[in-house]
């Protein structure tokens, strides 16, 4: 009587190949570019620097594309240093459409100056709501040579510029993409440009140059 010969025994489990040089520089590309933008838009939330995005984000698709050419001959799939450049390509197209600054931090800011020294020339907002409160001023207190310009920008949300009752103003607003409400007139689209001049014989103590690439510019009486 033959002796059963043993059953056959599975082959074993493949040996994970090795990522390919390509692959690896590419995600140490990918990660490196997130970590240092989240660190700079952290450092720009707290106040604690202002970065130059107009140049960071461009220098950063730059580097995406020296080592996707540096890595045009490798078979590797290169799909997260591909996507990080779009995402980067995207965000670039879209400031530039829409004309929105990127930098200038996130979140919800109020400003209140009461005197023109305390008044800054400019003031900005990459996403959030920006307020900037001027009822504590007086139009003796702006009075000089001309009217005191003001410019402020916000790129995505909402800018809110509140004057007092009684001042003289001239307002210059816009809006990328919607809605432009001054002293109650309102208009939404793309592109949304509304002035307001002061009535013949008046002189402006204050003129607001304002726009948001993407929301809303509000200017009210108070």
């Amino acid at each position: 009587m033959s002796t059963p010969s043993p059953p056959p025994q599975p082959p074993p489990p493949p040996t994970p190949a090795e990522p390919s040089r390509g692959v690896w520089t590419g995600r140490v590309v990918a990660g490196f570019l997130l970590v240092l933008f989240g660190i700079a838009w952290l450092l720009e939330v707290l106040d604690v620097v202002e970065v130059p995005w107009d140049v960071f984000l461009p220098a950063g698709l730059i580097l995406v594309g020296v080592v996707l050419l540096a890595n045009v001959r490798s078979q590797a799939s290169q799909g997260g240093l591909i996507a990080t450049g779009i995402v980067l390509t995207v965000v670039l197209a879209l400031g530039l459409a829409v004309d929105f600054p990127i930098s200038g931090g996130v979140g919800e800011r109020r400003e209140a100056p009461t005197t023109q020294t305390q008044l800054r020339e400019g003031y900005r907002l990459g996403v959030g709501q920006l307020t900037v409160d001027l009822t504590d001023l007086s139009a003796a207190e702006l009075s000089g040579r001309g009217p005191t310009r003001m410019r402020a920008r916000v790129g995505i949300g909402q800018l809110v510029v509140i004057v007092p009752e009684d001042m003289v103003v001239r307002v210059d607003a816009r809006a990328g993409i919607g809605n432009v409400q001054v002293f109650g007139v309102e208009g939404s689209g793309l592109d949304v440009q509304r002035t307001v001049a002061p009535r013949a014989g008046e002189t402006p103590a204050l003129e607001l140059v304002l726009s948001v690439g993407l929301g809303q510019v509000e200017v009210r009486r108070d």
